[in-house]
């Protein structure tokens, strides 16, 4: 291997001051070479603190999001919390030392503050205190404010088998019948605060029968219910729970069968029986309603056009008008009929006869002094229409038949002939007398 002359080592050291010369030269007279240099040391700088974990900056959280834990473990043990925690647990506030590294990215999630009901361990006021969670990676928290909170405690109760009561409104679509709903569950189980729990005395659903679609079968509905009290107030709190089986409830399914409705006649055929008693007869006979609405499957009800009383009236020995009520026939095709019974109501009255009484005196009345009066005939019958029983008693004798010739003079007349009736008190009956006038001549003596 060969070594360096003297004279070659010379210039090498002439070659390498000249550079460095001429590089001191270029940066004393570009200033722009100058900036660069110190950013790019700036930029080195901050590049080895930022990758430092040992250097943390304090950082301030506020409106801290806090969780809450154990819960159902809680409520295992018999116990639950009835304050607010939304508003217990509003405006926290935190300080963590965090890496330089991370200060941008780190929030307070990043923590997990959090406080753990498990701990509770009887009612009353209790003080939870508030945690959270360290890291390599984000630092460590060194103050959470407040760094406790008081929530209030009670009892953890259930009851079961309350039940669930279903008021009906309105009514349903126009021209359908609906049957009486079912409900599922009719029973159901409230856990919560005891003292919420003890109020409880039914679970009550609204039904409005206006909102059912307008079709025939089997219609399920799902209907929300209130908790009540005795007196029919109501008990809310998002700290109760209705469950039916294990399972959450906050609404009931009603089932509603919907018919379609009919309109029918009333047979009054064979209503009225026996014979009213002697001299009366069934004068009228009115049903009320005479029109029955029915319903039922369409299939059942196309094969019905009439509806019958399911009994009957009987007028044996009647004498005066009278009302009843006669059941409606329901049969297997109708779910519904509009009423189970209807008013019958029957007029009695007096039967009504004619009968003729034959050749009946005629007399004259009110003949003038000094007139003779003579008559084309001397009797008359005398047809007499009226109750039977009064009809029945007259005789000849019960009839005066009269013409009456006051005022007048000698000449001939054609008078009617007038009569009086006794026994007919009320003046029931009519009568006609053939002939109904009389030729008088009347003559000077």
């Amino acid at each position: 291997m060969s070594q360096q002359s003297p004279s070659e080592k010379k210039q090498d050291r002439v070659t390498v001051g000249e550079i460095l010369n001429h590089l001191w030269h270029v940066t004393k007279k570009n200033w722009g070479f100058k900036l660069l240099a110190l950013l790019i040391a700036i930029g080195l700088w901050a590049g080895l603190i930022t990758q430092d974990p040992t250097l943390t900056r304090e950082k301030i959280f506020t409106g801290v999001s806090v969780t809450v834990s154990g819960a159902d473990t809680l409520k295992r043990n018999g116990y639950i919390v009835t304050s607010d925690l939304e508003d217990v647990l509003s405006g926290v506030q935190m300080k963590a030392d965090v890496p330089q590294m991370q200060y941008q990215d780190a929030s307070a999630t990043n923590y997990n503050v959090r406080i753990d009901l498990s701990r509770i361990r009887e009612t009353g006021t209790q003080r939870l205190r508030l945690t959270a969670t360290n890291s390599s990676t984000y630092g460590t928290v060194t103050e959470i404010v407040p760094e406790s909170v008081e929530v209030t405690v009670e009892e953890y109760v259930t009851r079961y088998r309350i039940p669930v009561a279903l008021q009906v409104i309105g009514e349903a679509p126009e021209g359908y019948y609906a049957a009486t709903p079912n409900l599922d569950p009719p029973l159901v189980a409230v856990s919560g605060p005891k003292s919420l729990v003890d109020q409880i005395a039914r679970a009550e659903a609204v039904l409005d029968l206006s909102t059912l679609p307008a079709r025939e079968g089997l219609i399920r509905t799902t209907v929300p219910f209130t908790l009540l009290d005795s007196e029919g107030n109501v008990v809310e709190s998002s700290l109760l729970e209705v469950t039916s089986e294990s399972v959450l409830l906050d609404s009931v399914v009603v089932e509603q069968q919907l018919y379609p409705k009919r309109t029918l006649s009333l047979s009054g055929t064979g209503i009225i029986t026996g014979t009213p008693a002697d001299g009366y007869e069934v004068k009228s006979v009115t049903i009320t309603p005479s029109v029955i609405t029915v319903a039922g499957s369409s299939a059942s009800l196309d094969l019905v056009d009439t509806i019958y009383p399911d009994g009957s009236v009987s007028v044996a020995g009647a004498s005066a008008s009278f009302t009843q009520q006669v059941k409606v026939r329901k049969t297997s095709e109708m779910s519904y009929i509009s009423n189970d019974s209807v008013t019958v109501e029957v007029e009695i009255g007096p039967a009504i006869t004619s009968r003729t009484l034959k050749n009946v005196r005629v007399s004259l009345t009110n003949v003038g002094s000094g007139l003779n009066a003579v008559l084309s005939t001397a009797q008359a019958n005398v047809t007499i229409t009226g109750p039977q029983l009064v009809v029945e008693n007259l005789w000849n004798s019960s009839v005066t038949l009269t013409c009456d010739v006051s005022g007048l003079t000698a000449g001939a007349y054609e008078l009617p002939v007038s009569y009086t009736l006794s026994g007919d008190e009320e003046g029931a009956c009519t009568v006609e007398t053939d002939p109904a006038k009389i030729t008088v001549t009347l003559t000077q003596r």
